[in-house]
């Protein structure tokens, strides 16, 4: 039974890398002769370059000059390009970051994160999402050239390889994919980013304003995971903040709550000026008042039960400019 093809998005790779630096080549050529590969065959993944901001980790945003990430894998994990000075360079590593706060180093180039794919060197790791997409019980009984899915994974694999070792060698190649690689820095650098950024919104003057007047809405319990979950949009002169139970709410301190918003966010573009104002937050509200949040320059919020104005966000991006490849489609195009 014939799969689909990889979702492959070459025309996004450029936003994930900071202004005036662009996806290497070989990363260009890559997605090209991915096009049409049957899924799962070298790995679960999509192709498509996204932000830091999307990553499992806390103020991702932030980070947006330190990551350039290509892969989607199934589980929320991403991949891509660390860049630990924040200048991307040929020498970039290729990390992972998981959906349950690992961090490692998967290659040391993207040469050597190729090399891999191509001899399968993932399946017997914690990134199995990258080795040959798991057969069923029923195929895994049967011999590989009687399973036309396995067949068709194997030459897949073989067809990268032949492709990858016309550029750099089959000696390069085998070299490139038996490499050991050591995550101890970039975990350490992660788990310290981490830590760093807990600690500096936990004692942030703006959300101790905000965390007392939501001071109602304090989860019951006492341990460190019981959170409420609330969300604030804002777009222009608009402004929506909703609490989830039972579904999304209103809140209704919100006359108190909007103008500390407000104030939050004209911070935080003064931080960092090239991400511009971000349209909604994500609050995580524990029991002692503390506000962990999230961040979301790029999605297009809901407000009143439909999508957010564009002459509202507009006036914002006015207001605050970004670089034209951290815009947003549905800002950039006059047609929305």
């Amino acid at each position: 039974m014939a799969r689909d093809p990889y979702i492959v998005r070459p025309e996004t790779l450029p936003s994930a890398f900071p202004p005036g630096h662009e996806p290497p080549r070989l990363l260009l050529d890559f997605a090209d002769w991915l096009e049409g590969r049957p899924w799962g065959s070298l790995g679960c993944f999509r192709l498509q370059g996204t932000l830091s901001d999307e990553a499992p980790i806390v103020d991702g945003s932030a980070l947006r000059r330190e990551f350039s990430l290509f892969l989607y894998l199934p589980d929320g994990s991403l991949v891509g390009f660390w860049h630990p000075d924040g200048m991307p360079t040929p020498s970039s590593p290729v990390v992972g970051l998981g959906s349950e706060g690992d961090a490692a180093v998967l290659a040391s180039s993207l040469e050597g994160f190729l090399a891999k794919l191509a001899h399968d060197a993932f399946s017997d790791s914690a990134w199995s999402d990258l080795a040959a997409a798991e057969e069923d019980e029923e195929d895994d009984e049967e011999e590989d050239e009687g399973n036309p899915t396995r067949a068709a994974d194997d030459e897949t694999r073989d067809a990268l390889a032949e492709w990858f070792a016309g550029r750099v060698g089959p000696e390069r190649l085998d070299a490139l994919a038996g490499e050991v690689c050591d995550s101890t820095a970039f975990a350490a650098r992660m788990d310290a980013w981490m830590h760093e950024r807990e600690a500096y919104w936990a004692e942030h003057s703006i959300l101790t304003e905000i965390g007392r007047a939501l001071a109602a809405h304090r989860p019951p319990g006492k341990t460190p995971w019981d959170r409420t979950q609330l969300r604030a949009a804002i777009v222009g002169t608009l402004c929506e903040v909703q609490v989830y139970r039972a579904g999304p709410q209103p809140v209704p301190e919100i006359a108190e709550v909007e103008p500390l918003l407000r104030a939050l966010r004209d911070e935080q573009h003064r931080t960092d000026p090239d991400l511009g104002l971000w349209f909604e937050a994500h609050l995580a509200l524990d029991a002692k008042g503390c506000i962990l949040p999230r961040f979301d320059y790029q999605t297009r919020p809901i407000l009143g039960g439909a999508p957010a104005p564009v002459e509202q966000a507009r006036s914002d991006l006015s207001r605050a400019p970004r670089p034209a490849r951290w815009v947003p489609d549905w800002l950039a195009d006059s047609r929305a």
